[in-house]
């Protein structure tokens, strides 16, 4: 295998260290809808029956998974890495038809689920929320749309992060789903959903952040990129920067570049906390 020169790499540092910039940008001029927050009374479209028990159940079997107490069993599961592994656990969910009004929650390997996706959505909405309620039928045509496409057939993938009250309203609401998966009711509900939505800036509802195969962000503001471009035309709405790197620089290499940069990173924030840390400058 060819070494890369010290100058490539750092040419290669420094073109993504720009792109992370414009994406910080991007992050800084999300727009809000503002009314996402109230709560609404009106009915929720009919659909198939997914009760709480069966919520319940279905998390017991991704735990018994996860924490069953035999070695031999425990051996079967895969180490997962990665950064997707980082953003949503080892464990996503899928909604499998039981029938024309049942239905049940599948647990699958994070990796296993988004490998090959080029494209991934995290979708913040809640079934009480009326202008998730419009957007949500609006997302599911766009996404079969896009996955339709020829040449990059299915490599387009959505991550719902609920905002739901309860497990019953949870399961209830996924039904209306385009048949993407979703955090664990759980995560969605608890920390892990929490902190996505400090980390991609979410202030309100519904919001569809797109990241890359790597879990960079290329939009925040995907929930008002699709009415203005129904036919998808400039999907995913990547920065022409970005595009030209993605395409000239193999996604090892990139994972490379990224894990250097967060290294780097890690290392500056580490060595300003010291400098800032009380106590820590000298008197003379």
């Amino acid at each position: 295998m060819r070494l890369i020169s010290q100058n490539s790499l750092f040419v290669l540092l420094a073109l993504n260290a720009l792109i992370h910039c414009i994406a910080s940008t991007e992050e800084a001029t999300i727009d809000l809808d503002g009314i996402a927050t109230e709560a609404v009374s009106d009915a929720i479209p009919q659909s198939p029956d997914i009760t709480a028990t069966d919520v319940d159940s279905q998390e017991s079997k991704v735990e018994a998974t996860q924490q069953d107490s035999g070695e031999e069993k425990h051996e079967e599961l895969p180490l997962q890495s990665g950064p997707f592994i980082d953003l949503f656990g080892p464990v996503l969910l899928s909604l499998e038809m039981l029938d024309e009004t049942h239905a049940q929650l599948a647990p699958q390997l994070t990796n296993d689920a988004l490998k090959g996706k080029k494209v991934v959505g995290l979708y913040f909405s809640a079934d009480w929320c009326g202008p998730c309620r419009q957007f949500t039928p609006e997302l599911n045509s766009f996404y079969s749309k896009m996955n339709k496409r020829r040449g990059r057939k299915d490599e387009f993938e959505i991550v719902w992060v609920s905002r739901c009250r309860d497990t019953n309203s949870y399961g209830q609401y996924f039904t209306q789903m385009g048949g993407w998966l979703a955090l664990p009711p759980e995560e969605a509900m608890g920390q892990r959903g929490a902190w996505l939505g400090e980390k991609f800036k979410v202030k309100s509802i519904p919001t569809l952040v797109l990241l890359d195969d790597l879990g960079n962000v290329i939009t925040l503001d995907g929930r008002n990129k699709i009415p203005q471009d129904k036919a998808g035309i400039g999907f995913p709405w990547r920065n022409p920067i970005a595009s030209l790197y993605m395409a000239l620089v193999p996604r090892t290499l990139r994972l490379m570049v990224k894990s250097q940069l967060i290294d780097v990173k890690d290392r500056l924030l580490g060595q300003i906390g010291r400098i800032l840390r009380p106590g820590s400058a000298k008197v003379a």
